[in-house]
């Protein structure tokens, strides 16, 4: 590989990085390991609390990623590695983000403490990013050729603030399913979790069974599923299906199979989210992810008895209250009772200003030649896949010639990152790499299912649909318009 380096290349051995030395850095270890590749891993602490590690192969690509933590963080860890870029060579990073959390959810480390939000909400990765590259230089004699950011969710969420607060950081971001607008998701969830558990004192059985989301399955797929010219499972375009509950309410009693009046709010609770004077306030989610198995509705947003840890039913229920409790109130015994919507965008006012990456200005990052690659599953329960093409549709609007350095590609089926019955096995960090090299701006991408096959996945707004002939598992079978 061009510029590539080997062992032999290297200034410092791995037992020599244990003396690598950076302002405010401490290194507490350096160790050769053999998986997934031959390569020393180095872990440290940033200044107080912001512990992190980085993964240096003994084959090395010249390249560097830093890699994004999922929910509230609180441990080290990396999205790039799971995106394969140890195994394609590259300088890894990651980071717990300056805290110690029990669980993505955990939200009780900001109690009382603005330093770990801080550092939660961008400066975390940003200095690590810092020792990290001063680090590789260390470690292989030169600077890396290219930096890349790479995360989901709140790893997402970190790309985009990235590109808004630290241009300079990254020649290249991939950042899937962002966490764009924070306090959105946290009020849109606690207004579900408050249709599912009415009352708080009661947090076993939800207003929604899982009955009642196989049969809203059926009827969505039933309606909707051959809109892209194929019946198979996979919703492709959600935008187009506008099923109302109400087609399969109970004629009379509730039992599992239609849906009552208070199953059907519970249903327009996560399909509008938060409303103001009988208005959506906040955006709510496409339908898609109702009827799944694993990793929909029924994990993320309806829950089940402790699924999640004792007397937390749901990650929609574990997210928003900590965030109310710990982040907004400062008071761990709220509860979520006292949840107003009217108040609430008030209330969190500086911590949005904080954590959410919503300007649509990315004239800095673009000015260095920046690029910048979103990505979204279509059957998302956990982040609306509204709000990412909202938010590309504002950067779009403020400078139109932001298109040819953003792109986004909607992933039809697939779930919070990965899973659901789409393709989801893309080689998203290949993709950035050949467009930060001087490559075309992607317009079509090959991504691969689970049990095999794939398909064509197109640049947003265009759409794959299937030409007519052929199991739907080809990616000639489709074409994008």
């Amino acid at each position: 590989m061009a510029g590539a380096s080997t062992a032999a290349d290297a200034q410092l051995t791995c037992d020599a990085m244990r003396t690598f030395t950076a302002p405010d850095v401490t290194i507490t270890a350096a160790t050769p390991a053999t998986t997934p590749v031959p390569l020393c891993k180095v872990d440290g602490v940033i200044g107080r609390e912001i512990r992190f590690s980085l993964w240096l192969p003994e084959t090395w690509n010249g390249k560097f990623v830093m890699g994004g933590q999922g929910g509230y963080a609180g441990s080290v860890e990396s999205h790039a590695i799971v995106m394969g870029a140890l195994d394609k060579g590259y300088a890894v990073a990651g980071t717990d983000t300056g805290h110690v959390g029990q669980g993505g959810t955990d939200g009780q480390w900001a109690l009382g403490n603005l330093e770990r939000i801080v550092n939660w909400a961008h400066v975390a990765i940003h200095r690590v990013t810092a020792t990290a590259k001063a680090a590789v230089r260390a470690r292989y004699g030169r600077a890396a050729d290219k930096a890349y950011f790479a995360g989901c969710s709140n790893g997402g969420r970190q790309g985009l603030m990235e590109a808004q607060r630290y241009p300079e950081d990254f020649d290249a971001i991939l950042a899937g399913a962002p966490a764009l607008d924070f306090a959105g998701a946290i009020a849109t969830f606690m207004t579900i979790t408050r249709a599912m558990y009415p009352d708080p004192a009661q947090v076993r059985t939800p207003t929604l069974s899982t009955g009642d989301l196989q049969a809203l399955g059926k009827a969505v797929m039933a309606k909707c599923d051959a809109a892209d010219g194929l019946t198979d499972g996979v919703l492709a375009d959600p935008i187009a299906c506008s099923l109302d509950p109400r087609a399969i309410a109970c004629a009379a009693g509730n039992q599992d199979g239609c849906l009552s009046p208070q199953e059907i709010a519970a249903v327009e609770a996560i399909t509008k989210g938060a409303m103001l004077d009988g208005k959506p306030s906040r955006v709510g989610f496409p339908y898609g992810a109702e009827g799944l198995p694993q990793g929909g509705w029924a994990h993320w947003l309806v829950g089940a008895p402790d699924a999640i840890g004792p007397g937390r039913p749901s990650l929609a229920y574990g997210f928003s209250l900590d965030f109310l409790r710990y982040f907004v109130k400062q008071d761990p015994a709220w509860s979520y009772t006292a949840f107003d919507v009217s108040t609430f965008a008030a209330d969190a006012r500086l911590l949005q200003a904080t954590m959410s990456p919503m300007d649509p200005d990315l004239s800095a990052f673009r000015s260095r030649g920046g690029k910048l690659l979103l990505y979204h599953g279509w059957a998302d329960p956990a982040l609306s896949p509204f709000v990412t093409i909202r938010y590309l549709d504002t950067v779009l609007a403020r400078d139109p010639s932001a298109g040819a350095d953003v792109r986004l590609f909607m992933l039809p089926g697939v779930a919070h990152c990965f899973g659901g019955p789409g393709p989801d096995r893309v080689d998203l960090l290949g993709a950035l790499d050949a467009w930060a090299g001087g490559g075309p701006a992607p317009a079509e991408l090959t991504a691969g299912f689970a049990t095999g096959g794939g398909r064509k996945v197109c640049a947003h707004p265009k759409k794959a649909f299937f030409k007519g002939s052929g199991d739907g598992k080809s990616p000639d079978q489709f074409e994008c318009r």
